[in-house]
């Protein structure tokens, strides 16, 4: 067969994979994240790769990476959630870590191109996907091609709403991420506006999700409210790209309908008049094996 390794570099998990240039995964494995030393983390990552490829025969080694990347170097440019890799030559130490050919892509672009083609979006010209959970990043597929500029592209959450609260603009991270709900939710309770939410114990984005699944008014308002910012940064998009579908992943994803109604509604009331029967927004299918199978398709 002809096979090929994948690897998913997260703030907080490893994956790694084995699969065909179509995206199938034969083979898996994931660890978390531990230590904050950079040689530390090498050799958790070179470890689980090399249990997971074990007996098998890859050709080459394509990487998803939780930042911006530089395509023409194979560097990393900078990170944030992953601590200790800005102005890393990952493509380069994965060369030479395993002998192969590697290729390397910011995580988001990558799971853009598995939706489009494996996912949610296949079949469609256009497709902007977006992950929502602790942060929001974007990818722009155009003819089964990721769409790039220097450093990447479509980064939808450091785009600006304005936050009625503060009285000012901020990013779409600060209102519609993972991170954000909780902070909002933490803040409800301890005022006494959750007690659903406080009684589930800590606090989280996903707590919040299952009271809202479970029809907590309190939590629905509290998702709603995300969704519906989220929704104009959405509406935004599809004004400018004009995308046959909007695919949405991400851990805030996964709270459903009482976040993709809101989100819907609000994209369809932002949205300019001649694009709002061009596009679906719809779940993601592929799961935590997005970035993988993008992975494999690089």
């Amino acid at each position: 067969m002809d096979l090929r390794l994948a690897l998913e570099i997260g703030g907080t998990k490893f994956q790694a994979a084995v699969g065909t240039p179509d995206g199938k995964i034969i083979a898996s494995g994931r660890c978390r994240v531990s230590g904050r030393d950079l040689d530390e983390q090498l050799a958790a990552l070179t470890g689980l790769a090399r249990q997971v490829a074990a007996g098998h025969a890859c050709r080459s080694v394509g990487i998803g990476f939780g930042g911006p990347v530089d395509l023409s170097t194979g560097r990393v440019v900078l990170s944030h959630h992953v601590a200790g890799w800005s102005d890393f030559p990952l493509a380069d130490w994965a060369g030479e870590t395993f002998g192969l050919p590697a290729a390397i892509e910011n995580d988001t672009n990558a799971g853009a191109l598995a939706e489009a083609t494996c996912g949610a979006g296949r079949g469609c010209r256009t497709v902007f996907y977006t992950n929502v959970g602790s942060g929001i990043g974007g990818g722009l597929v155009i003819d089964g091609r990721i769409y790039n500029g220097r450093f990447g592209a479509c980064e939808i959450g450091h785009t600006r709403l304005w936050d009625a609260r503060a009285g000012e603009y901020c990013i779409v991270e600060h209102l519609c991420s993972g991170w954000s709900i909780d902070r909002m939710a933490r803040e409800r309770a301890a005022a006494g506006d959750m007690p659903r939410a406080l009684a589930l114990a800590a606090v989280t984005a996903e707590h919040v999700g299952r009271a809202a699944g479970e029809g907590d008014g309190p939590a629905r308002e509290l998702i709603a409210e995300a969704a519906t910012n989220f929704g104009v940064a959405v509406a935004n998009v599809v004004t400018l790209l004009n995308p046959e579908r909007v695919v949405v992943g991400g851990g805030v994803s996964l709270i459903g309908e009482a976040f993709f109604a809101p989100l819907r509604a609000s994209a369809a009331r932002h949205v300019i008049d001649i694009y709002r029967d061009n596009y679906r927004i719809v779940p993601a299918e592929l799961g935590e094996n997005v970035v993988l199978v993008g992975a494999l398709l690089i």
